[in-house]
């Protein structure tokens, strides 16, 4: 049996172990493992995705929130049920977290194999040697192999010790066919952007409203864009700390017409933003991979993308399905918005194809593929 542990499960997570079991070498050989329930890591935001059931997976504290729920409870769980399913091989969510360092431990103690599920990247943090001295020897005694995004985090496992013949890749994807055929769907139904409020042109950015995420630097190069003549609006969907000061700064900036607010959206109601929008726009100043990217790019869409996220270098290709920017470089983000604005609308849907083909090697099935290597290699 191969358990695979999330904290809280979201839309992807339930997109990447449908494909578990159903690749023809898993079947009936999973079984997944929730920690929460309620509000995962993000603060107050809870993105848990409903649509499981029939689906093995046991979440061991349904009601608790993660920041509230006691992590030696949470560890002795963890514990608790892999010895109930005689896991064999156990893929693991990381290294910072004391439930995720007990489910490597009973791996190592078992005998069993351990696989670390990272999204991290050396330039996601300041990097301190003593301690990725230390981080280095922990993974080399707690994981076999180790399971990552792209290039990026493939080249910190290595730096971490981790052997390249046991690191596998795709573990950033999401369910391309559903926002495929869903954003295909909604755009044979024009009215739903009316029905929306949504306006003829605009950039869309999806994600938290928080530090990291940049969306003030994103507002301040979307006002030097309209400045310069730029036509297009921007759209801003989702929520968090941020956004009463972010709608603060649309005023100061004398764009407020021109940016919509959403608020926090499912993934389903998320799909017309995607369907009707021209271009995504993602301006982390940190960001392990960037998902949003993912369904941005399988919704058919051109787009801009920090070169902070790690995403950028596997999935964009400047000029053929969007552009690369520096988010700490005033005027970048806006030239790429004012480059982008100025292509026809064949143009876009030409980026937005070349979007749609560069994504379909980012699938569940080829991470389905890539556990199935490490299980039974």
């Amino acid at each position: 049996m191969t358990a695979i542990i999330w904290i809280d499960w979201y839309t992807y997570h339930i997109a990447r172990f449908r494909a578990l079991l159903e690749h023809r070498q898993l079947c009936g050989q999973v079984s997944g493992i929730e920690l929460v329930g309620g509000c995962g890591v993000h603060r107050g935001l809870n993105f848990r995705q409903g649509d499981r059931d029939g689906l093995p997976i046991t979440s061991l504290l349904p009601a608790a929130d993660w920041y509230r729920a006691g992590k030696a409870h949470l560890a002795l769980a963890v514990w608790r049920q892999l010895q109930q399913l005689h896991a064999s091989t156990v893929f693991v969510p990381g290294y910072y977290t004391v439930p995720a360092l007990v489910a490597a431990l009973w791996a190592r103690l078992h005998g069993k194999r351990s696989v670390l599920m990272s999204e991290t990247t050396r330039e996601d943090y300041r990097r301190i040697w003593w301690k990725e001295r230390a981080k280095r020897l922990l993974v080399w005694m707690l994981f076999d192999y180790g399971i990552a995004g792209g290039k990026r985090h493939i080249r910190y496992l290595q730096q971490l010790g981790v052997r390249p013949d046991r690191i596998a890749s795709f573990y950033d994807v999401v369910d391309n066919r559903f926002y495929e055929q869903s954003a295909d769907e909604a755009r044979a139904t024009p009215a739903r952007r009316d029905q929306l409020g949504l306006p003829r042109d605009y950039f869309l950015y999806v994600g938290r409203l928080a530090s990291e995420k940049n969306v003030s630097g994103l507002i301040t190069e979307f006002a030097s864009y309209v400045h310069r003549g730029g036509t297009w609006s921007l759209v801003i969907v989702g929520d968090g700390p941020e956004r009463p000061q972010l709608e603060q700064r649309c005023a100061i900036l004398g764009v407020a017409p021109g940016v919509q607010f959403t608020g926090l959206k499912g993934a389903r109601e998320i799909v017309p933003y995607y369907a009707f929008a021209r271009c995504f726009v993602l301006p982390s100043l940190r960001e392990p991979w960037g998902l949003v990217v993912n369904e941005a790019m399988a919704s058919g869409l051109a787009v801009l993308v920090s070169e902070r996220c790690g995403c950028a270098e596997d999935l964009v290709e400047a000029g053929r399905n969007g552009f690369l920017f520096n988010p700490t470089v005033h005027g970048d983000l806006a030239d790429c918005m004012f480059r982008m604005s100025t292509l026809s609308q064949a143009a876009l849907g030409v980026m937005g194809q070349q979007s749609r083909q560069i994504i379909s090697g980012y699938s569940p099935e080829h991470w389905a593929a890539e556990v199935a290597r490490i299980v039974q290699p």
